[in-house]
């Protein structure tokens, strides 16, 4: 598999990770880390840095703040 099919993958399959030791698995990661993965691995799994995680995971935030029109 080369990074151009992983990341076809983790973009089109809700299970798929860039992560052997998990089987590829993301239900496998999660039974490994039940109360969430360590940002490095998340990253390393979705072929991210940990800066480009951060900046999605805040994207995500600020999206979801809007559609429940949530103010800070």
């Amino acid at each position: 598999m080369n990074l151009s099919q992983a990341t076809f993958l983790i973009e089109t399959d809700s299970d798929f990770i860039y992560n052997k030791r998990y089987n590829y698995s993301s239900a496998e990661l999660m039974e490994k880390y039940p109360e969430g993965a360590p940002d490095k691995i998340i990253a390393s799994c979705l072929l991210m840095t940990e800066e480009e995680l951060e900046e999605c995971y805040q994207t995500i935030v600020v999206k979801l703040r809007k559609a429940m029109k949530v103010e800070l």
